[in-house]
């Protein structure tokens, strides 16, 4: 699978489902169908606000709202089915409860009011065909609906029923349609445990994932029986949306309350080494084994890495992501890390995994790949999935991870995309006698955006001819005329990175107050400053709160006396070299 195919694949499913208002509804279908919220674990909100806080200190605002709209909830749709044992569950998307610990599930009563049950067990989750169980209290009381046996024919009608938002607040709707590709197969959309999809047009928009697709049925006393479950829609297509078949759900329902597991510790790590050794498949194969524990310990730095140094084409996916879900996009950062961890010059390495070894806190797998040290690994269960909690990797790695982001095209130019951490900018340098004008010393100390900044600057300098009052005053042997400025710089800058290096061209302007002195008459005079020139400097990423720069700058100055008068002019060039800096941890 290619980038670009996990980006269609995003932009299918990252907008997940719901529909608009149809003007007939049935009531009694509301007590079957129901709104699913996720609760994250404590230590992963805990983590978000934190790492919220670091995005902020560095300079990433943008990333860091995305986490407070993160935090405020998100909400999909489910519904009831009762198994083969006689027990009621929920059932609903996989995408819907993937960072939750438990689940609340709420009903809307005929009446107006809400039934809630809180902190619902999360049974069972398939991440390849994207389905989860909850399991319902025994106090619950209401009935199921039916999957229904009836082959999908094109054209056939169908309702799809959820809660989609309206504003941030879930209501009610039952949306009607056709089916206009019973057996329709999207590369990106298929797993190998799905051979076709139920593509329909019944109006669903985001909020209504996990909720029904449904089929009349007169033998069912909701009216209708569960032909498919809403899970995806083609962003730029009207009207395209996709179910996954009934009889998919009954298998993974029957699958799970039989109490048999998709996969055991030894299949878990076969499939995970076969998708680190697939050059085909990319990094992003690997997120769906990273835990919810790992992420919290080790994600944050991965993400800054990324950012750093990974090619502009893995960070557009990550960062795409992240705006979504900063859960996933961490994730995916990680899963890039590990994913270079296996990889060779010339690509994907042979690579073995020794048997699984039962600890205190989980199951210990260690990894050679071919002409690399072993990489131990420790697993836990993530609700009911064997994922990855802990991941090491020896220092002999690091200079064939070099050569992989190399082969990978890591310096490739990002341009625009580039977000430039470094909260102060100071600088130092000589000014260079331009048209015999002036020379002397900058020092500068801005604070800087990724494009916008400002701060104080002082410079000194030696000037060669100068009038004052009408006055005029050559210099002579051991006699100088000095001038010094102070005032405020204010910058626009463009960021271009290259791996580590990020070189920015920029734009600047200066007021100020010059203060002349004379020596050969033995006068000073004050004078307005203004400057206006540009540049471009080049720094080195060594740490994510560190980088040398340097630089060149060129500025045209005016000198003008407060009240009228005469307005000097000078040309200078400024080589200066600096740090720039980010606030710590």
């Amino acid at each position: 699978m290619e980038i670009s195919n996990f980006i269609k694949k995003c932009l299918y499913g990252v907008l997940v489902l719901c529909f608009s208002v149809t003007a007939v509804f049935a009531a009694p279908l509301r007590n079957y169908v129901c709104i699913v919220r996720s609760n994250l674990p404590k230590d992963t909100v805990t983590f978000l606000k934190d790492y919220r806080d670091r995005l902020e200190n560095r300079g990433y605002a943008s990333y860091a709202k995305n986490i407070d709209a993160y935090l405020k909830g998100s909400f999909g749709s489910g519904f009831v089915f009762y198994a083969s044992n006689g027990k009621p569950y929920v059932v609903t998307n996989r995408h819907v409860v993937k960072e939750a610990e438990t689940v609340n599930v709420e009903f809307e009563n005929e009446d107006g009011s809400d039934s809630s049950y809180k902190e619902l067990k999360i049974i069972a989750v398939d991440e390849d065909i994207d389905i989860a169980l909850v399991a319902l209290p025994d106090s619950y009381t209401r009935k199921g609906l039916t999957l229904s046996n009836v082959s999908v024919r094109d054209g056939d009608e169908v309702w799809s029923a959820g809660f989609p938002g309206l504003g941030s607040d879930p209501m009610w709707q039952l949306g009607k349609g056709t089916v206009t590709n019973a057996r329709a197969k999207i590369k990106e959309l298929l797993s190998p445990d799905i051979s076709t999809l139920i593509q329909h047009s019944a109006q669903v928009d985001a909020g209504n994932s996990g909720g029904p697709l449904l089929t009349a049925d007169s033998k069912s006393e909701a009216g209708y029986s569960v032909i498919g479950i809403n899970t995806w829609k083609a962003t730029y297509r009207e009207s395209t949306n996709f179910s996954i078949p009934a009889a998919i759900i009954k298998s993974f329902i029957q699958r799970n309350i039989a109490g048999e597991k998709k996969q055991n510790i030894d299949e878990r790590v076969k499939q995970f080494v076969k998708s680190t050794a697939d050059k085909n498949e990319l990094f992003f194969s690997l997120g769906k084994y990273i835990s919810n524990e790992m992420i919290s310990k080790t994600a944050g730095d991965d993400f800054f890495d990324a950012l750093a140094t990974a090619p502009s084409s893995v960070r557009s996916v990550i960062v795409e992501i992240f705006a979504y879900d900063p859960i996933e996009g961490l994730r995916y950062a990680l899963a890039y890390k590990i994913w270079n961890a296996f990889q060779g010059e010339d690509g994907a390495l042979t690579t073995e995994a020794s048997a699984a070894e039962e600890s205190t806190n989980g199951m210990k797998v260690s990894f050679t790949p071919q002409g690399k040290d072993a990489i131990p690994s420790l697993w836990t269960e993530e609700q009911g999935v064997w994922r990855l909690s802990e991941f090491g990797e020896a220092k002999a790695q690091k200079s064939a991870k070099k050569k992989a982001k190399k082969s990978s095209g890591a310096s490739s130019v990002t341009g625009l995309e580039i977000e430039d951490p470094y909260l102060i900018n100071a600088t130092v340098g000589p000014l260079i006698a331009f048209e015999s004008q002036t020379s002397g010393f900058n020092l500068s100390v801005l604070f800087m955006n990724t494009y916008f900044g400002g701060g104080p600057f002082i410079q000194t300098e030696k000037v060669n001819n100068v009038t004052i009052g009408g006055k005029s005053s050559y210099i002579r042997p051991i006699r100088s005329e000095t001038m010094t400025t102070v005032g405020a710089a204010l910058r626009f800058q463009v960021p271009l990175a290259f791996n580590k290096f990020i070189i920015a061209p920029f734009a600047e302007v200066r007021p100020g107050f010059t203060n002349f002195v004379m020596k050969s008459i033995d006068e000073s005079s004050a004078r307005f400053y203004f400057g206006i020139g540009g540049g471009a400097y080049a720094s080195y990423r060594i740490t994510d709160w560190f980088a040398p720069m340097v630089g060149i700058q060129y500025m045209h100055s005016i000198y003008s006396e407060f009240f009228g008068g005469s307005v000097e002019h000078a040309n200078n060039m400024t080589i200066f070299a600096g740090i720039k800096l980010a606030t710590r941890e």
